[in-house]
């Protein structure tokens, strides 16, 4: 029910139609793009054939490079373990609400990602994109009662998962980080358990299934 209120909400208010990505990227708040002034944002969404690696260096000497740009997204490496990446989404009622996937790495990858309004006003996240779990990513029909198992999942007391949107469609596409986090011989104990594939939540116009 609580869901339902909140689809109704963002049916009702005034979000704004975006163009493209780049006045957003303007218009981000500075807490996401710590010491970036704006004429370097402005070179970060420069039009792709003008310039080529573009990058520029930010005010606590940070290295923050482009990796991916287009109309409704941008892909940036905000420092040599942080990675930041923003993505225009469309509702059914022709505006648009913004996603905002933060990546962190120190070796294993953990990610978070937030939903804004088209003025950079935070929505819930917890409304727009289901919980990742450990769960997620173990394969379906496995023996949970083999003592194989049993050992295997012992080892997971953490859950690091990278998180990426997809430059194509509106896909995000979410990575078991684990192999960085366990000994090899933990890894290679659990491996046979989990899923081949990132996992793939697909957006409807409403939220993240």
């Amino acid at each position: 029910m609580k869901k339902i209120f909140f689809i109704l909400f963002l049916l009702i208010t005034g979000l704004v139609q975006a163009q493209n990505i780049s006045p957003l990227v303007i218009a981000m708040p500075d807490d996401m793009l710590i010491g970036i002034t704006l004429d370097q944002r402005k070179l970060l969404i420069a039009p792709e054939n003008d310039t080529t690696d573009i990058s520029v260096v930010n005010a606590v000497g940070d290295t923050v490079k482009r990796l991916g740009f287009s109309e409704d997204f941008i892909s940036l490496q905000t420092s040599k373990v942080g990675n930041l990446q923003v993505k225009l989404l469309p509702l059914v009622n022709n505006t648009q609400i913004i996603g905002v996937i933060t990546t962190v790495c120190g070796p294993a990858c953990g990610s978070r990602i937030n939903f804004y309004t088209t003025d950079w006003q935070p929505l819930a996240q917890s409304d727009l994109f289901p919980e990742t779990s450990k769960e997620s990513f173990i394969k379906n029909g496995v023996d949970r009662n083999s003592e194989a198992f049993l050992n295997a999942y012992a080892t997971l007391d953490m859950t690091p998962v990278k998180l990426s949107f997809s430059a194509t469609d509106r896909n995000v596409s979410a990575v078991y980080d684990i192999k960085k986090y366990l000994s090899k011989e933990d890894y290679e104990q659990l491996l046979p358990f989990l899923k081949e594939v990132p996992v793939t939540y697909t957006w409807d116009k409403f939220v993240y299934r």
